[in-house]
């Protein structure tokens, strides 16, 4: 029988999303299952509650124990709801030996999707073929809420990587990031400067904080652009905006954003440009620890 770590997603009811484990988490299988969990709160749109699913799960060790919690951390630090369910009897077992069972919500089922409300039923028709109970719905205006707080998770993510010795910011990263801070201050710069600038220029002024962060990514890779990714990905609701009214009512499906969508994606940048700062601070100031005290 393989006991191998199996991971696959499961549907969900809306706002939800469901990641079952099964067979066994080992030193070996570990960095699996933290990516995925790292997946499963990251990727966009994010989820208001994660689920766990824990009933196929034989085994698992304290590594694995570390990484449920470190992404409960992340999770609660993203305004995300973290939750196991239905731990099997191993889980349930080292949950309790260590304590920890009072440290995460538990389920005593994974929660079953809303089939029922499905917009997309499809009933047979006279002549034996299926066509939507409804028509297709109209482009539905781009997800713009909360893009501060998803760069929130990415910032809790990113700072606990180099926290935890996993994330060794290299002399190349860290200058890279310092130039690209600067660059994001001088696009947005601080709160309360942009409010009397007309709509338009303040979305170019956000688009020229994108390109700056797309020429950052350009030029590394590794956990650096993957981070700077990800924040691109959180901001991407900047890309369907528009300040001009179009002459017709559809502009290859762009919308006019609100003040407050507009001051959301500053505030995003502008948490962004902090956290740059603080990572290469923090590198250089641990280059400057490390090198040898020759003043003796």
């Amino acid at each position: 029988m393989d006991k191998s770590l199996r991971i696959s997603r499961r549907p969900a009811p809306p706002g939800t999303r469901v990641v079952a484990l099964a067979g066994e988490v080992d030193l070996d299988t570990v960095p699996r299952l933290a990516d995925a969990l790292r997946q499963a709160l990251m990727c966009l749109p994010l989820p208001r509650t994660l689920v766990i699913d824990c009933s196929g799960l034989e085994f698992c060790d304290c590594a694995s124990l570390s990484e449920l919690l470190r992404a409960r951390r992340t999770a609660r630090a993203a305004g995300i709801a973290f939750r196991l369910a239905a731990p099997s009897r191993h889980v349930a077992r080292l949950l309790k030996l260590t304590g920890t069972d009072t440290a995460f919500e538990i389920l005593p089922r994974t929660p079953a999707p809303d089939i029922g409300r499905s917009v997309y039923q499809r009933p047979a028709t006279g002549r034996g073929t299926r066509r939507p109970a409804f028509p297709p719905p109209r482009l539905a205006r781009p997800d713009t809420v909360d893009m501060r707080t998803k760069a929130e998770a990415l910032v809790v993510e990113a700072s606990g990587q180099i926290a935890d010795g996993l994330w060794d910011m290299s002399f190349g990263e860290t200058a890279l990031a310092h130039v690209t801070a600067e660059h994001l201050a001088q696009d947005i710069g601080p709160p309360g400067v942009h409010l009397e600038l007309p709509f338009i220029e303040r979305l170019e002024r956000l688009r020229q904080a994108l390109a700056h962060i797309a020429m950052a990514i350009a030029r590394t890779h590794g956990q650096l652009a993957w981070f700077l990714a990800q924040t691109t990905e959180a901001l991407t609701p900047v890309l369907h905006w528009r300040t001009l009214t179009a002459d017709r009512s559809q502009s290859f499906g762009t919308v006019v954003p609100t003040p407050a969508e507009l001051a959301d994606a500053e505030d995003a940048v502008r948490l962004l440009h902090t956290a740059l700062c603080e990572m290469s601070t923090a590198a250089h100031q641990g280059t400057d620890d490390a090198q040898p005290d020759t003043s003796a």
